[in-house]
């Protein structure tokens, strides 16, 4: 079992911040919405920058200490 090098939690990691995938895919509909219409897809360039933020911001987490997982074996292992 991994542990956070924080606070010595034992157990999975969450992701987070998760709101942001929830955000890239929503403003994905905007430009989708244009080109189901017969439009340009508008708005495409800043989708692809949303996603590109969210796809890199969002890391695995320590539930108890809300600080970011270190990718470090635990002294056990």
């Amino acid at each position: 079992m991994k542990r956070c090098p924080h606070c010595e939690y034992s157990g999975r990691p969450h992701l987070g911040p998760a709101w942001l995938l929830w955000l890239a895919l929503l403003i994905w509909l905007v430009p989708l919405g244009f080109l189901s219409m017969g439009f340009w897809p508008f708005l495409l360039l800043p989708s692809v920058a949303i996603s590109a933020w969210a796809v890199m911001d969002v890391r695995p987490v320590c539930p108890q200490c809300g600080q970011r997982w270190k990718a470090c074996a635990s002294p056990g292992e």
